[in-house]
């Protein structure tokens, strides 16, 4: 496929909280001069799809869901420079405008339309350019990956090497970008640096491969799962324990919180020694509120910080992961988990909800 106006192709729809998603021909487009058309080759069931499904998150409705993903460019619009017809990809879900104060600054992950365009569903111009039968269909995060195909701006679109396997380079554009980052960039961890994991599924397993790309003397990652916390001991965490045993630990240096419940952060904070460092990197459910002792943070000198998207510009982001891969000091495989076809949504849904194994992925592209 060259350039193109507008093409049709499947897509999962999701509706309303506890009905089936169906998958249905829509037409996607017009292809504008700086958009990419990607056919998605491996789709992550993230934490944050979980969110708009179970209701946690209120969004705009019917909307394709789905953000991490990997695939190959089959269309450019006129003025694309960044990637060309061929080019592997992994998706941004939070493609910097670059023309912002915070892009500006360097900081693309707080990019203000951005986040104005995830609130409502559509691309940074607005509009959504999916549609079913004249209806507008809105979608997740700037992207909406569940689907054979998705248009995107060309900066959402981020070039891979050719040798990562799709199905491992769809966790880099998500949970890879978002665990390893937050440690990298938001931690301050070092080789004396004890780091306690809340939550061991695909973001805190980053996260724990980012503490031991850190050096960090001591890992320890907390999760109710004993397979998660085998699979974190095998990517670099020094211990593994279950949630009721984290009041037994030796006040940590850096807490991360992959969950992003109030009661995790809370965890998170009171985990961290005098001085120590608590960073949120989990999303909570819309409305949830954290109660803290203020004095313990002023008294302690403890420090509280959310992480976005790794804490950088995913450009930038992505750089220093694909130059981790490459060294081979960063695993993507042993995270994956179950696989399934694009009319196995639900099936994969209940899966990822199940919480146990890795990261399950949706193979789109499977030729219908």
């Amino acid at each position: 496929m060259g350039t193109a106006s507008a093409i049709t192709t499947r897509a999962a729809i999701f509706r309303a909280v506890g009905a089936p998603q169906r998958v249905e021909q829509v037409e996607l487009g017009p292809l504008g001069p700086t958009d990419v058309i990607v056919r998605m080759r491996a789709v992550g069931v993230c934490g944050s799809d979980l969110h708009v499904i179970r209701g946690d998150w209120v969004r705009a409705r019917p909307m394709v869901l789905g953000h991490e993903g990997a695939g190959v460019v089959t269309a450019v619009g006129l003025d694309v420079d960044r990637v060309a017809v061929g080019d592997h990809v992994v998706l941004s879900w939070a493609a910097p405008c670059g023309a912002c104060d915070a892009c500006q600054r360097g900081a693309g992950q707080r990019c203000l339309p951005t986040r104005e365009a995830i609130g409502k569903g559509t691309l940074i111009d607005g509009t959504t350019r999916i549609s079913l039968r004249g209806e507008t269909v809105y979608r997740m995060t700037t992207t909406g990956a569940f689907a054979r195909d998705v248009l995107v701006d060309q900066r959402s679109a981020m070039r891979i090497p050719a040798a990562i396997p799709f199905e491992q380079a769809a966790l880099l554009g998500c949970a890879a970008l978002t665990g390893v980052g937050a440690v990298l960039n938001a931690a301050a961890v070092d080789a004396s640096s004890t780091v306690a994991v809340i939550g061991a599924g695909g973001v805190g397993l980053f996260a724990v491969q980012g503490a031991r790309v850190r050096g960090a003397r001591r890992i320890i990652a907390v999760d109710p799962s004993p397979s998660r916390r085998a699979l974190a001991m095998r990517l670099g965490a020094t211990e593994a324990i279950d949630p009721a045993d984290l009041g037994d630990l030796d006040g940590a240096d850096v807490a991360v919180d992959a969950v992003g419940a109030p009661a995790t952060t809370a965890a998170a904070v009171a985990a961290i020694r005098a001085g120590g460092r608590a960073v949120v990197v989990g999303l909570a459910p819309g409305g949830a509120r954290l109660e803290l002792d203020p004095l313990d943070l002023v008294a302690r000198e403890k420090t509280l910080t959310g992480s976005i998207y790794g804490s950088a510009d995913p450009h930038a982001g992505l750089a220093t992961l694909l130059d981790l891969v490459a060294a081979r000091r960063l695993e993507l495989e042993p995270l994956l988990g179950a696989r399934f076809g694009l009319d196995g949504i639900d099936d994969a849904v209940r899966e990822a909800r199940s919480a146990t194994g890795g990261r399950v992925l949706l193979l789109p592209d499977d030729g219908s």
